[in-house]
């Protein structure tokens, strides 16, 4: 018994409705974003501070242990300069 071989493209009414749905996706999520009660621009503004609010929630534990190893050498240093005399001018 022989197997038919497959062709490895999709078929052609898949094609279609695959760019089909590609060319209608922007206008039906303007309608979308409008029946929440957001425009475009309300949506543009909200995913704007939702990327700050991430990069800042991501960026300040990496900031505080910098500022920790700061605090830390510091602290070190201004113990071992309390042992030696101050230059006099």
């Amino acid at each position: 018994m022989q197997t038919a071989k497959r062709s490895p493209t999709v078929s052609q009414p898949v094609q279609e409705v695959v760019f089909e749905g590609a060319k209608a996706a922007p206008p039906v999520a303007v309608t979308g974003a409008l029946l929440f009660g957001m425009t475009p621009a309300d949506w543009i503004t909200a995913l704007t501070l939702l990327y700050l609010l991430l990069q800042i929630g991501l960026m300040v534990p990496k900031y505080r242990d910098q500022f920790i190893a700061w605090r830390a050498e510091r602290k070190a240093r201004k113990q071992g300069d309390t042992c030696q005399p101050a230059d006099s001018e």
